[in-house]
């Protein structure tokens, strides 16, 4: 009986050292914070901390263009330093109504749409709006200020090329056109895509005057590829208060800081 008890024990303690034994040797898992924040190829990034925008050259091996391109975006207008480009081919906005869905992509709110029928032509190249996103404060300066937040319109040509149209946004009345997409605003990266019942006209949200700062740049986030068409309307829209701040809830700081021009020009034109 005391050779069973012996056996007994003898077993206990080889259980539990193997399991102490792979518990010490498990891969150690790693998370973070933020885990909405991770990319379709699962790399993180940030805009602040160890993986903020001084490190994303570092993060992933298909970043180098975040720290060591020379087009890069975004950047401060001088207006004074523009100059007036006289354009041998019409650049045009084709914008209608249309329907987007609205989420949270862990780094900004995003409206990607849902039709084909707003582009930008640019040389007689076709160039079709894919999504919309926000940035708080602003990306872009102009003359060495921010703006409350900006506006991203992405568009991206049949062959690949990217062009954007930047929205300074300032505070001041209610952004009615926005107002349904503020109001299914998803605070969570993990919230499905909402659709919005109405559809937005974009050029009603657009200001009046049109004259825009144009320059080729690079993509703001990750992995920053350089080529971009940049499109930086001089007047802001409005937003109010409320909208801002709801936003800013959400995102506090989503901006990449100013990258140096390096030579670069900066044109002033009128968009049609």
């Amino acid at each position: 009986m005391r050779k069973n008890y012996v056996y007994a024990f003898l077993a206990i303690i080889i259980v539990f050292t193997i399991v102490g034994y792979y518990s010490i040797n498990k891969p150690v898992q790693t998370s973070f914070e933020n885990e909405e924040q991770l990319t379709a190829t699962d790399v993180y990034w940030s805009y602040e901390g160890a993986y903020g925008p001084a490190e994303w050259v570092n993060v992933d091996s298909s970043y180098e263009a975040c720290g060591r391109g020379e087009l890069q975006s975004p950047i401060n207008i001088e207006v004074a330093k523009t100059a007036k480009q006289k354009l041998n081919e019409e650049i045009h906005l084709n914008y209608e109504e249309a329907i987007f869905s609205i989420e949270n992509n862990g780094h900004t709110i995003q409206a990607n749409s849902t039709s084909v029928d707003n582009s930008l032509l640019i040389e007689d190249e076709k160039y079709d709006l894919t999504a919309i996103h926000f940035h708080s404060p602003s990306e872009h300066q102009l003359n060495g200020q921010y703006f409350d937040m900006e506006a991203h319109l992405f568009h991206e040509s049949e062959n690949g090329d990217l062009a954007v149209i930047g929205l300074f946004i300032k505070s001041g009345e209610e952004n009615k056109l926005l107002a349904e997409m503020w109001e299914e605003m998803p605070a969570d990266g993990n919230e499905a895509a909402k659709i919005l019942q109405n559809p937005i006209n974009l050029q009603q949200l657009l200001p009046e005057e049109k004259s825009v700062f144009q320059y080729v740049g690079s993509l703001t986030t990750p992995p920053c590829t350089e080529g971009v068409n940049w499109f930086i309307l001089e007047q802001p829209i409005e937003m109010s208060n409320e909208q801002i701040n709801q936003f800013s809830s959400i995102f506090l700081q989503n901006n990449r800081p100013i990258q140096k021009l390096n030579d670069r020009d900066v044109y002033r034109i009128e968009l049609n």
